[in-house]
C-alpha cells in the first residue's frame, strides 16, 4: 500500500507543469508567440496566457 501511495504521489508531482513568467516569455519570444496563438485559438485564460500577453505588451513598448 505504501508503495502505491509513493508511486501515485511521484506521478502527480512529475506531471505538474511549471508556469512561465513574464520575464521568461520576454527571454523566449518565439515561445511567447506560439503560446499566445494557442491561448487565442482555444480561448484559454490561464496564468501562462496572461504572462505571455504581458510580455508581448512590454516588448512592444521597447
Amino acid at each position: 500500500m505504501k508503495f502505491l501511495v509513493v508511486l501515485l504521489g511521484t506521478l502527480v508531482l512529475w506531471s505538474c507543469e511549471q508556469s512561465k513568467t513574464q520575464s521568461y516569455y520576454m527571454s523566449h519570444p518565439d515561445e511567447m508567440v506560439t503560446d499566445l496563438a494557442e491561448c487565442n485559438r482555444l480561448g484559454k485564460n490561464t496564468y501562462d496566457c496572461n504572462e505571455a500577453a504581458k510580455a508581448q505588451f512590454m516588448l512592444k513598448q521597447k
